[in-house]
């Protein structure tokens, strides 16, 4: 890729993947504060809240701090995460009543 995508989606990934190793796990099975946004079903309005956190921290703390702007996409991978579980949800109720719905377009 011309801009070295490939990269920062590894570093992301690796973040990511280093998140389940620390502090953001509250117990010894994998739960994480994540798990009981998306129970309280505030998870959307919590991830975007927090990408757009670190999107203005950016530049601010530490200097032009990459770090920040990983943190920032990892929240909004997890809003995507949040919006098709949303999806699949409403996808198989519709399924079990017989209608069906649009998949989206990307223009």
């Amino acid at each position: 890729m011309k801009y070295n995508e490939e990269e920062i989606i590894e570093e992301v990934y690796r973040y990511i993947k280093s998140t389940y190793n620390e502090h953001y796990s509250t117990d010894g099975k994998g739960l994480q504060a994540m798990d009981i946004f998306r129970n309280m079903n505030t998870d959307k309005d919590f991830c975007q809240s927090n990408a757009i956190k670190y999107l203005i921290r950016y530049g601010k703390k530490q200097g032009r701090n990459e770090k920040d702007l990983i943190k920032a996409i990892h929240y909004i991978i997890l809003l995507i995460s949040s919006e098709r579980e949303d999806k699949r949800t409403i996808t198989g109720q519709l399924y079990a009543r017989g209608e069906t719905i649009k998949p989206p377009t990307y223009d």
